[in-house]
């Protein structure tokens, strides 16, 4: 019985276990706390469910007015927690205190572990509220600053030239869309976070929505050198143009965040074999082989960075999902002086065609 799987079925592969091992024609079971019935076998009688009620708020065998049903209590420590019918069985009264202890200890794990999902639950429901908190006060800081230094200038200086006016409306202008942008990518990391991703595919070019990523990230990037390469033509294919461009955009954030100003972050797509690939090096510290392991994981960060780099945990995780929703798969190589992440798409024949 401790070995029966939790989940939705757990009573009801409960008594059928004990229906198995004891021969029983039947067997039912009355959970106090999910108020639910489990059932193998011969259903009771009419008013059979009020007797188990009943039965689960007292201790020990009765068999009073329900013959051929013994009818027993089922309680973990002073706690009532069941009730059992059973049909069929010829046992003492101690073999079937016992075996109702072996059911109670087996609903009482049962429900420890359906509380620790919930706690979990909570706990994580929490952070990603916490994380997402920090993450957007930090991202959505850069561009309201600019936004707010050009808006100031040509208040406080209602005379400015023409050109230097149209100049910091423009930057105004930029920064504005630029945040639009955070704010759309956060509302999306938080939804798919917790749902599951659905995919809007069009035909595109990859090399296209790599351009848009780099030219979205300028103000990231600010001197940083970010190279392009290109490999060649890439085939046009279906995929989600929006959510494949905060993948990438996940990535190449990674990189600028974990290298210094003066190294320079690649980033490429190639075909080969029916299998476009999608890389972004870098030429930083390196990710220590232990956490390779864990980095895709949500809210995973190094412990070694946490506390000097901001950053929410989600953003790899989520580019992850997104790539395994378009059957693909999203991997890291790593030594000092060189990391890559890899996304690796297939290429259906008639898309390459």
């Amino acid at each position: 019985m401790l070995l029966i799987d939790r989940g939705a079925r757990f009573g009801k592969q409960l008594v059928e276990k004990l229906a198995e091992i004891f021969d029983l024609q039947a067997a039912i079971l009355y959970e106090r706390h999910a108020r639910a019935f489990y059932c193998v076998g011969i259903s009771g009688p009419e008013g059979f469910e009020d007797d188990l009620r009943l039965a689960a708020l007292s201790d020990g065998p009765s068999t009073k007015g329900r013959a051929p049903y013994v009818i027993v209590g089922v309680r973990s420590g002073s706690e009532p927690v069941a009730s059992m019918a059973l049909r069929g069985a010829t046992m003492p009264d101690s073999v079937l205190q016992g075996v109702a202890n072996l059911v109670a200890i087996g609903l009482e794990r049962a429900r420890a572990q359906d509380l620790a999902q919930e706690v979990e639950a909570a706990r994580q429901s929490e952070q990603l509220r916490t994380t997402l908190i920090d993450a957007m006060a930090h991202e959505f800081k850069t561009p309201l600053t600019l936004i707010k230094a050009a808006t100031t200038s040509l208040l406080a200086n209602p005379n400015v030239p023409t050109e230097s006016r149209q100049e910091q409306l423009t930057i105004a202008d930029e920064e504005a869309e630029h945040l639009r942008e955070l704010i759309d990518d956060a509302i999306e990391m938080a939804r798919l976070d917790t749902t599951r991703i659905e995919l809007h595919p069009e035909m595109g070019n990859l090399n296209d929505t790599l351009e848009d990523v780099v030219a979205s990230m300028r103000t990231e990037i600010d001197e940083h050198p970010v190279r392009v390469i290109s490999h060649g033509p890439l085939p046009t294919m279906a995929f989600d143009k929006r959510l494949m461009k905060l993948a990438i955009r996940q990535l190449l954030d990674n990189a600028l965040k974990y290298t210094s100003a003066e190294t320079a972050v690649e980033i490429g797509a190639q075909v080969e074999d029916g299998v476009l690939s999608v890389e972004v090096t870098d030429h930083g510290k390196g990710i220590p082989a232990e956490e390779q392991l864990r980095i895709f994981d949500r809210f995973y960060r190094s412990p070694l960075v946490k506390r000097q780099i901001p950053g929410s945990g989600l953003g790899l995780s989520i580019a992850h999902g997104i790539v395994r929703a378009h059957n693909g798969e999203l991997t890291v190589s790593s030594r000092p002086g060189l990391t890559t992440f890899r996304i690796t798409l297939p290429v259906h024949r008639e898309e390459a065609a």
